[in-house]
């Protein structure tokens, strides 16, 4: 177990119910110092799990290839769930549920299944962008306006609008600039499916201004 103050007492707590015995590390670096050593289980507290979460996992999982992990987080945004088990992790669970799903979860990791909260699941794919919108996101990205976007695909600025629209709502985002951060976000996975979309790249005409 990885965890510092209050989330540590309560996961001790729990997993001591359920069993297990247990080590209790104030942090990553601490853990693995102790890479030669086999546990059965990894438990993870992660304070924001919405930056660097892959960081505290991945070097978790590499060193410990056998044992799988369990993410506890207080809240975790989709793009999270995506990055932690990308990075290795086996399971999830939030704090408010810790009691219930924290025994539970490990059973399922240990016998080799991924846990997820259930109402996170459909989550877990990514959003299924058409070529086109995929299209006008990567110029997005470039810092092509909407009319610009118009002029290199011979579009209307209308359609441009009608297609950004529904790939923010794909996305979950609400502004160019949201939708910006979450592609070049290396930990949320989108960038390649977005801005490698197959043939010959579009070749900007113009600097947006």
């Amino acid at each position: 177990m990885v965890a510092v103050g209050a989330p540590s007492e309560k996961l001790a707590e729990i997993l001591a119910k359920e069993g297990h015995s247990f080590l209790a590390f104030d942090d990553v670096e601490a853990l693995l110092k102790q890479a030669e050593s086999r546990p059965a289980l990894i438990v993870l507290w992660v304070e924001n799990a919405s930056s660097g979460l892959t960081r505290c996992v991945e070097p978790l999982t590499r060193a410990f290839l056998e044992t799988p992990l369990i993410v506890a987080c207080r809240s975790i945004e989709r793009w999270g769930i995506r990055a932690a088990l990308t990075a290795g992790a086996a399971g999830i669970v939030l704090w408010k549920d810790l009691a219930t799903t924290l025994g539970p979860c490990a059973q399922a990791v240990q016998a080799g299944q991924a846990c997820v909260p259930r109402t996170q699941w459909r989550q877990l794919e990514p959003p299924a962008l058409s070529s086109r919108e995929k299209q006008i996101l990567g110029l997005v990205v470039m810092g092509y306006t909407n009319g610009l976007i118009a002029q290199q695909l011979f579009l209307a600025e209308s359609t441009v609008k009608s297609h950004l629209s529904s790939a923010f709502r794909k996305l979950g985002v609400r502004s160019r600039n949201e939708a910006v951060n979450l592609i070049l976000d290396p930990e949320r996975g989108l960038g390649m499916g977005i801005l490698a979309l197959g043939g010959e790249p579009v070749a900007p005409t113009l600097a947006a201004v």
